[in-house]
């Protein structure tokens, strides 16, 4: 699990059948004190949220292919939950 901020939207013009009508986002990592660590990640979210939310994102993948309900999805990231300010 990865605390991180909502930096952007992703629109897709065709994507994998599992990631289809779910809302993706673009997620950049930060630690306790919100300094970014490491690279911005693509993440699907069944929790909505937006830009400039912070997040815990789960990045081993199991969660995003529970959340699709598809075993062979291509996704790796999941927004798990979305933080109160």
């Amino acid at each position: 699990m990865q605390l991180a901020k909502v930096v952007g939207n992703i629109v897709m013009s065709c994507a994998h059948e599992s990631v289809e009508g779910n809302a993706m986002f673009l997620c950049q990592p930060i630690d306790e004190n919100g300094n970014e660590v490491g690279e911005i990640v693509a993440a699907i979210s069944p929790f909505g949220g937006g830009i400039g939310s912070k997040v815990v994102i789960a990045a081993d993948g199991s969660e995003a292919r529970k959340y699709v309900g598809n075993d062979y999805s291509p996704l790796r990231n999941c927004i798990v939950c979305v933080l109160d300010d």
